[in-house]
């Protein structure tokens, strides 16, 4: 747990930037684009606090998930613009890349194995689930504000 205030500054910067950079892609109104960086940086520095402090990575990304999703509803509300638009952006820096890269590593080192291919099933099917389940928990985080906010009170 050694991180400091300026590591948490410059993880958001960067999913900061990232977040802009999809959103660009995504052609939001430009009185909204600064707002997908603002959330994107957010969600991903309580995923970068709660993985310094151990949290295991698939809680720590529904969490973050469900930061990204509390953010967006607020942010859809306050500048009248749908909730995806700033969701999505924000979502994808968020996509486990290292996970997936092993997935495609072990499946070219299973194919190109002349002996003992079994041997990298297991890390291929550890970076499988590892990369499905925290995409579902990111994916999950962000619609849970929203399913809660198409309840019907009364």
């Amino acid at each position: 747990m050694s991180f400091t205030l300026s590591d948490i500054f410059l993880d958001g910067l960067f999913a900061s930037i990232a977040g802009i950079g999809f959103g660009i892609i995504s052609n939001p109104r430009p009185q909204v684009l600064w707002l997908c960086g603002v959330i994107a940086a957010l969600g991903h520095a309580v995923r970068f606090v709660l993985l310094a402090y151990s949290v295991p990575i698939v809680p720590a990304n529904f969490l973050s998930g469900l930061t990204i999703g509390i953010l967006s509803e607020a942010g859809a509300f306050w500048k009248k613009t749908p909730s995806e638009t700033l969701a999505f952006p924000a979502l994808l820096p968020m996509i486990p890349g290292m996970y997936a890269y092993g997935i495609f590593q072990n499946i070219f080192k299973v194919l190109s194995s002349t002996h003992a291919p079994g041997m990298y099933c297991d890390v291929l099917i550890y970076n499988l689930l590892m990369a499905l389940l925290v995409i579902l928990m990111l994916v999950s985080g962000v619609l849970f504000p929203k399913m809660l906010r198409g309840v019907k009170r009364g």
